[in-house]
């Protein structure tokens, strides 16, 4: 919570006259949804991950250096023997035992005779068995140590490129969730206009029925005629409010959309008025060719990310070769000494059964999302086809209906007359009323659709309009 406190603050001081701007541009507002963005902050973290690994995994070829340092008490016989050892200070006392002590030589002079005085020999069955319980002492040991890796069977190279290709994919994940949520920013931003422009048609339409029937009493039963029509108009008054609460609710549910993408309040979202085709042609040129989309780009490089595995793979069965050399250092309680030891060493797994099959399944794992990505690139071709199409046909269709509601408001007018004349009903007036209610809702949907078709060439569109936008 306090993270996003922290980013509106930062978008309030770059753009301060949004706080009581009466208007918000477009492009304003985007960087608002730049800035309050969690999917983009998250991608953006991952793809700052994945440079670290890659990082990392570039650096593979350098030295391995490490160093051990402990201290510790023990009363086992191996671990005392040995830091004697280390110490190069064991003597003929640590290794009695008892079997030495019962030798018969311990117990006969020279001339086999038994002894008959305690001597150096026959006191040795009095002696501790110094080898088999040393008792406890303390010891200290310290190892700086190297590991260089001269070939791993590939392995290390083929990790830094598949980090390489993960890096590029996330990067490309980031522009794809940046294409979505600005194609989102402006359809809710220009469809926020459409539904307020229809919705004051629809008032003005119900403001006419309202005039036209508070200067004609067509509601006496005794005139079916006249009757009739009041029902047809009364009909047509529940229908427009009912409209109107459907478009209040359009209403509140664009702005909450806007809200959410951008972090602001939905009381300080007021849009800028801007005729549809000006808003599109400046935010969403029509691509002179199709481009591929940074959804597509992403799975191309984890694709070729998916064959490098293979090589992963067949790195576990390939020799691995590499030097090293290690200095140790004993202490203790009788003196402190060091040692080394320094060599090469080859590892090959001769045999693994968990291992058998994993290059031939790596390699059909990566031809099955080679597979996915074939059908993603021939779905994207399909879809900007269609596109071209419904966008012609919308085109048109736009034109048509603005034409037909220009005709529709003269109609109205003279239809007015003719009523005063006595030469038409209240039921044919009120059908045209309907009819008026009728163009202006086609005429939103086809807004909102052409809208939309308009916005997702941006997909496929090479040099995207919100980076300029952004250095604005």
């Amino acid at each position: 919570m306090l993270g996003n406190q922290r980013y509106l603050i930062l978008f309030l001081s770059i753009f301060p006259r949004l706080i009581f701007a009466e208007t918000i541009e477009f492009e304003d507002f985007w960087k608002a949804v730049e800035i309050h963005s969690f999917s983009q902050k998250a991608k953006v973290l991952e793809v700052k991950a994945s440079e670290i690994a890659k990082n990392r995994s570039d650096r593979h070829w350098l030295p391995r250096i490490y160093t051990d340092v402990r201290a510790y008490n023990t009363n086992d016989p191996a671990l005392n023997l040995l830091g004697k050892l280390g110490q190069r200070s064991a003597t003929d006392a640590d290794f009695s035992t008892s079997s030495a002590r019962t030798r018969v030589g311990n117990f006969l002079d020279s001339n086999n005779q038994p002894y008959n005085t305690l001597n150096s020999d026959t006191a040795n069955m009095f002696a501790k068995d110094t080898l088999n319980h040393p008792g406890s002492n303390t010891y200290s040991r310290g190892s700086l140590g190297l590991d260089f890796s001269i070939y791993e069977g590939g392995a290390s190279q083929a990790m830094s490129k598949l980090q390489e290709k993960r890096a590029l994919g996330l990067k490309f994940e980031k522009a794809n969730i940046k294409d979505q949520e600005y194609i989102q920013s402006a359809r809710f931003y220009r469809g926020l206009q459409s539904l307020t422009e229809f919705r004051e048609r629809i008032i003005n339409l119900n403001k006419t029925e309202s005039k036209f029937q508070s200067g004609y009493q067509l509601a006496n039963k005794n005139n079916p005629v006249g009757y009739t029509g009041y029902l047809a108009l009364k009909s047509l008054k529940n229908r427009l409010l009912a409209m109107e609460k459907e478009t209040d609710a359009q209403v509140f549910e664009f702005k909450e959309s806007l809200s959410l993408l951008s972090g602001l309040e939905t009381t300080n979202i007021k849009t800028k008025n801007i005729d549809l085709f000006e808003f599109l042609n400046l935010h969403f040129p029509k691509p002179i060719a199709q481009e591929e989309s940074s959804y597509t780009k992403a799975m191309t490089a984890y694709a070729e990310g998916e064959n490098l595995k293979s090589d992963l793979e067949m790195a576990k069965f390939l020799p691995k070769v590499g030097v090293y050399s290690e200095a140790n250092a004993y202490s203790g309680s009788r003196s402190t000494q060091a040692a080394y030891n320094a060599g090469f060493y080859v590892q090959m797994n001769l045999y693994s059964p968990k291992e058998q099959g994993s290059v031939e399944e790596a390699k059909l794992q990566a031809e099955a999302y080679r597979t996915k990505l074939d059908e993603a690139r021939e779905r994207e071709i399909s879809t900007f086809n269609n596109l071209k199409t419904r966008e012609v046909t919308l085109f048109e269709n736009y034109q048509l209906i603005k034409e037909s509601i220009k005709n529709q408001e003269e109609q109205v007018i003279y239809m007015q007359r003719l009523f005063q004349s006595g030469a038409i009903s209240a039921i044919q007036f009120a059908e045209v009323l309907n009819r008026s209610a009728d163009l202006a809702k086609s005429l939103l949907d086809t807004e909102l659709n052409y809208l939309q078709i308009r916005s997702e060439f941006h997909k496929f569109q090479n040099g995207k309009t919100y980076e300029s936008e952004s250095t604005n």
